[in-house]
């Protein structure tokens, strides 16, 4: 908890960065079981952590698989942004969230620490007066825009579907896949965050939500404070702070890993090799051209790719820590890995816990040592390798499963999670529609 103060400490120094040079923001990302987490436990077992990235990609697949309509149908625009339809989709449950954004908002600025999701595109933070406003051990405290210098409530208009009466402001809504609910007044405000040269830098007029009401018994009412959306869709923040954005993770398992980060502007570093990004409904495509186990290219069919391609099926997400993949991809790779683990002297339980499909006795570290990476390839050429810590989940002691995931259904959406990208300097060029990716340590970046 030490660390995470200092981290909010870094957020409120009043500074500021006349450099006319290109601006790199960088802010710190806490992965949900690292120790600098306020949700950290340190009783939690093997078992619990698998657990929660479980839940977490299963029910984001049946978010992306299942509720893309809503999002047409129940978000409208105008032609004047002041008149906005500010009545927002189902989207994903919370409580399992992977990684935490540090930012300050308001004059003066107040810390934040939100989920960040690249698969939303409307960012709210809880405010007060708000129902319910009680505070967990560790939690940052809600904002309070009544202090703020720079806090503006949007005006009620005729395309809002609900607005307040006295004074008369625009509201939205949310909600969430398992219960919970978020509403409060469609609003602006300036964030703050810390550049890559130890400044400060703050981006004014930011739309945002101002969450006076959340209903559910998740912890993270208790905890955190908000959504830190990465989405480019009808309310982009992405857009306000720059062209391009990157992210940085370490191991996922390494709970002290301090490197873990989330940069925006001009300057961020897009290196590495490119594949096209597409957007549909403010989140994030690509096309996969092929998949590998230790160089060797699997045999599935072209056929398979072009399907996945055609429907938009392939998500990059940072919400889900598995890969799930589409079915006839899947089949492939599972025969592989069997044949794989035969010849590496994996011994296989014989009733793998749903969802997984092959799971062995011992640990990742030992028994999956000599274990061939996987390559998974991008149009372009592009290939992200992922070692044994991303293919294999240690779901207990003396278990280990096959992190990528059949994905079920006629929607067949593939989703590549955060155990594929780490160890990754992920860039998107919003600009160039290009995602790019380099293997780096996050420390380098930093």
């Amino acid at each position: 908890m030490r660390t995470l103060n200092l981290f909010i400490i870094l957020f409120v120094l009043i500074a500021s960065s006349s450099s006319s040079h290109a601006l790199k923001i960088t802010t710190p990302l806490i992965h949900r079981d690292s120790r600098f987490s306020p949700l950290y436990n340190a009783t939690a077992t093997a078992a619990d952590r698998a657990e929660r990235s479980v839940q977490a990609s299963l029910a984001r697949h049946a978010y992306l698989a299942g509720h893309a309509s809503l999002i047409s149908s129940s978000t409208t625009t105008s032609s004047d942004e002041d008149t906005v339809n500010i009545e927002a989709p189902l989207v994903p449950v919370i409580d399992h969230a992977s990684f935490y954004v540090n930012f300050s908002i308001g004059d003066p600025p107040v810390p934040q620490l939100a989920i960040m999701d690249t698969g939303s595109s409307f960012t709210w933070v809880k405010c007060l007066p708000c129902t319910p406003c009680s505070s967990g051990s560790g939690a940052v405290a809600p904002f309070d825009p009544s202090l703020s210098k720079t806090y503006s409530a949007r005006a009620c208009t005729s395309q809002c579907r609900r607005c307040t009466t006295v004074p008369s402001h625009c509201m939205y809504t949310l909600d969430y896949l398992g219960g919970d609910h978020s509403e409060g007044i469609y609003s602006t405000e300036q964030l703050t965050f810390r550049t890559s040269d130890d400044g400060i830098a703050t981006v004014p007029d930011v739309q945002f939500g101002c969450s006076t009401n959340l209903t559910g018994t998740n912890p993270f009412h208790k905890i955190l404070t908000g959504i830190f959306a990465l989405g480019d869709g009808q309310f982009p923040l992405v857009t306000r702070l720059g062209t391009s954005f990157s992210y940085c993770v370490g191991s996922l398992s390494d709970r002290y890993y301090p490197h873990n980060h989330l940069s925006f502007g001009d300057a961020v570093d897009l290196i590495g090799g490119s594949t096209p990004l597409y957007l549909e409904d403010g989140r994030y495509f690509v096309h996969l051209s092929g998949i590998s186990l230790g160089g060797k290219m699997l045999d599935i069919k072209k056929q398979v790719f072009a399907k996945m391609a055609l429907r938009k099926k392939i998500e990059m997400d940072s919400g889900s820590e598995l890969f799930l993949l589409y079915i006839e991809a899947f089949e492939v790779l599972k025969a592989e890995i069997e044949r794989l683990a035969f010849w590496e002297l994996m011994t296989p339980v014989s009733s793998p816990p749903r969802p997984f499909e092959l799971c062995y006795r011992g640990t990742v570290e030992k028994e999956a040592r000599g274990f061939p990476a996987m390559g998974i390839r991008f149009v372009g050429g592009v290939e992200l390798v992922v070692d044994r810590f991303g293919v294999f989940l240690q779901v207990k002691d003396d278990v280990f499963c096959l992190a990528i995931v059949r994905s079920k259904g006629s929607k067949g959406v593939t989703i590549i999670g955060m155990m594929a990208q780490q160890g990754y300097n992920v860039g998107y060029d919003l600009g160039a529609r290009s995602v790019s990716f380099q293997k780096m340590d996050c420390q380098d970046d930093y």
